[in-house]
């Protein structure tokens, strides 16, 4: 696209991982951010400080604020970390100091922050993506399923990741969005759609990558998938017992992985 983002079609959907955030309303008129990530400790860098100071440009408010992130989700592994942490500080702020601020104003303003941002900021569990990622359509989710995620000991960039992709046809993402929207209405199928087209691109950077989805392969789990823009890799069980079992395989096999 012009703006550099590439036409996506994607499916958001919400699991119980999930970082912390703490805010405090301080008399002093300052922002200050506290969090004990080792990878997050110059606050300019997060998209929490990002959304604070895009929020001053159309609010205003008494006093300061002092925020606490207790992070849990792992930085930069195409899980939504970051933009879940600017989505929620921007819904808490709202409600902490009463702004009245409508939705489509946040979204208009998380869309600026990161293409991820504005699905936090509905209150569902699942919604298809399209545009940039930021053209929320809502999903009802009506199974119950277990996800076991992986997260290699390596980042990957989203940047390079698209960089690398090159560009793809927009009648081929047309045809996806509507394969995908249809077998998510009809759900015939017993299997889900599972399909990421970075995955090969992310692999061609990062090698190792494939190797982990080979482990899958050799565990006898089809449904698998990389998140986003990876590394993070997840299958998805019907029982909890399945993936508790892959989840301790998976740990075995990898140590230096972190797996949930």
């Amino acid at each position: 696209r012009s703006d550099g983002y590439h036409e996506l079609v994607t499916l958001f959907h919400r699991i119980s991982l999930y970082d912390q955030i703490v805010l405090v309303k301080t008399k002093d008129p300052s922002f200050h951010l506290s969090t004990a990530h080792p990878k997050l400790k110059r606050a300019s860098d997060n998209l929490i400080y990002k959304a604070h100071e895009a929020l001053k440009k159309i609010a205003k408010w008494p006093g300061g604020v002092k925020v606490q992130l207790i992070k849990e989700i792992p930085i930069a592994a195409g899980l939504g970390g970051g933009s879940s942490n600017a989505a929620h500080f921007l819904v808490g702020m709202n409600q902490l100091f009463r702004l009245g601020l409508s939705r489509t104003k946040l979204t208009k303003m998380g869309a600026k922050l990161g293409a991820d941002v504005p699905f936090f900021l509905y209150e569902v569990n699942q919604a298809i993506g399209l545009g940039k990622g930021d053209k929320i359509s809502p999903l009802s989710c009506k199974d119950k399923h277990w996800f076991v995620i992986v997260i290699p000991p390596f980042e990957l960039s989203t940047r390079m990741v698209y960089q690398r992709l090159g560009a793809l046809s927009l009648t081929r993402i047309s045809r996806d969005a509507t394969i995908t929207s249809e077998f998510l209405r009809k759900k015939q199928n017993k299997e889900l759609f599972l399909k990421n087209d970075l995955f090969l691109t992310a692999c061609a950077i990062r090698p190792a990558l494939k190797q982990i989805d080979l482990l899958f392969d050799r565990l006898g789990v089809t449904q698998r998938l990389m998140s986003g823009s990876g590394p993070a890799m997840f299958s998805i069980h019907k029982s909890k017992r399945d993936a508790e079992r892959i989840a301790s395989l998976l740990q075995k096999y990898r140590p230096g992985a972190k797996v949930f």
